[in-house]
């Protein structure tokens, strides 16, 4: 059956070579199927890979974000009253795959990365599932992986860079869990085993980095910043200092960082911990003024061997709690006994000063961001507060927050276990009608929509004006089309 097609739709095919879903003229004109002219470099196993765990849907069906049919593909909700069939859906598949391959080769050139045939048939399966995440998504292991190289990481590290992947509303989804394990398994399939360090392989979760010192106290000399999201090798743990540390190796240089702001992947190693002195004596001064007994054995029944006046300075031992009282084995006036330390003060080693809070002294230089940019804490002091009332910046802490999605993000400063807050505004690149922190397929539905006059409650200025003229019209579609499909080419348009 023949089809009207509108002008607008008209355009788009004239102006653009690839269409990324099945488009609609208006709510009253049947559905149009725009062909895609690129040239498709998936193999025959990645389609069957695809239509495997996307299944056949007759008709359209809503799918968390979309409508889709056929083999996943997106649609308008009245585009096939009558169904389609398993002929129709495989050549709808074969048309919009190409819109998520180009994503996959955007980013492959970009970095100049070359792949087999079965590893890039894994990453657009991978794609055609979660979306364009190749731009400035760098919670996505395997893009970090791939930029880095891909030989420089287990088969371990890169199957579970696949199955972070699995869950859907905080949950695994045994169909996902499947898909992933395929797609590592695919994308594994061609590559050069490399051998196994011993060790325990973590992943670096501050989103700004964290230090790699000589030695593993937080007084050493700085080498460097190991960055968010890379992936280290601890052959050595010790606690100390208040943190768990590992000695890593960077660049061929050994050195320590924090592994309390990473997360631990595979591997075990044990752990040496570190007193914090091997003295086990303590000084303690007498503080009342009539001074306290020095007992025989620790008990107020036991027989009185002499008195420790007011401010004599006393060592202690050994200390043993009962009833009440602290009651401290020492020695004065050659005699040795027991006394109560609830009268007295401790003067070595200096008491524990306990951490209590801490608070950002001075915010970063950066508190303004564009979706997908990684929070930087440049210019930022932030103060611990201890028990005594001393106060210290403090310069091995995490951070964590969300600088993807547009809105007000919280980004939140960890610190032995304690943090605090700090909000800054991500604004949406242009195209992101959504702001769901990417400008994909979705987003050139909304705008069709909103120029078609048939829905414009997501469709605002500042995600809508692609070319920033003043206005949303066809060009800005035109535009939001071809950055999807030509992103590496049109940045600086955008």
């Amino acid at each position: 059956m023949k089809r009207k097609i509108c002008l607008l739709t008209a355009l788009m095919i004239a102006v653009s070579p690839i269409a990324y879903h099945l488009a609609s003229s208006d709510k009253k004109q049947d559905s149009v199927c725009i062909e895609a002219a690129a040239t498709s470099l998936i193999s025959e196993n990645g389609i069957s890979l695809i239509k495997e765990f996307e299944g056949f849907l007759q008709y359209a069906q809503w799918d968390y974000k979309q409508w889709t049919i056929g083999y996943g593909t997106g649609v308008d909700k009245d585009a096939y009253p009558d169904g389609i069939t398993e002929g129709e859906a495989d050549r709808l598949l074969r048309e919009v795959v190409v819109v998520y391959e180009g994503y996959v080769q955007n980013f492959l050139n970009k970095y100049n990365i070359t792949v087999t045939q079965n590893q890039y048939d894994a990453l657009v399966s991978f794609t055609y599932n979660m979306g364009n995440v190749w731009i400035n998504s760098d919670e996505v292991t395997i893009r970090t992986y791939l930029i880095n190289g891909i030989s420089n990481y287990s088969p371990e590290q890169i199957k579970e860079a696949f199955m972070m992947w699995c869950k859907a509303g905080g949950e695994v989804l045994p169909g996902l869990l499947r898909r992933r394990e395929r797609e590592a398994d695919l994308f594994l399939s061609d590559l050069e085993l490399i051998p196994q360090v011993k060790g325990e392989y973590w992943r670096v979760t501050s989103s700004t980095g964290v230090r790699f010192r000589k030695d593993c106290v937080t007084t050493s000399e700085i080498f460097g910043v190991i960055p968010y999201n890379t992936v280290i090798i601890a052959e050595e743990k010790k606690e100390c200092d208040g943190f768990l540390w590992g000695r890593v190796k960077i660049n061929d240089i050994y050195g320590w960082c924090v592994l309390d702001y990473a997360e631990h992947i595979s591997g075990s190693i044990e752990t040496t911990v570190i007193p914090d002195s091997e003295e086990k004596i303590e000084k303690w001064r007498i503080t009342s003024e009539t001074g306290v007994n020095l007992r025989f054995n620790h008990s107020t029944d036991d027989q009185v061997l002499d008195v420790i006046p007011c401010k004599t300075e006393i060592t202690v031992y050994e200390k043993v709690q009962k009833d009440s009282f602290v009651w401290a084995r020492t020695e004065y006036n050659g005699k040795v006994g027991w006394c109560v330390l609830n009268y007295a003060e401790q003067i070595w080693p200096v008491p524990e000063d306990k951490l209590e809070s801490i608070r950002i002294d001075r915010l970063p230089d950066k508190v303004v961001y564009t979706s997908g940019e990684l929070f930087e804490s440049t210019g930022m002091k932030i103060i611990a507060k201890y028990s005594s009332g001393r106060e210290d910046e403090i310069t091995e802490y995490g951070c964590s927050g969300n600088t993807i999605l547009p809105g007000m993000s919280t980004v939140t400063i960890d610190y032995k276990g304690l943090t605090c807050e700090l909000t800054v505004l991500v604004n949406p690149v242009p195209g992101d009608a959504n702001k769901n922190g990417t400008v994909d397929p979705d987003d050139t539905g909304i705008l069709r929509d909103y120029l078609l006059n048939a829905e414009d409650e997501f469709c605002e200025w500042e995600t809508g004006d692609m070319n920033g003229d003043g206005t949303i019209n066809i060009i800005d579609f035109i535009y939001m089309k071809n950055h999807i499909i030509y992103n590496s080419k049109l940045q600086n348009k955008i």
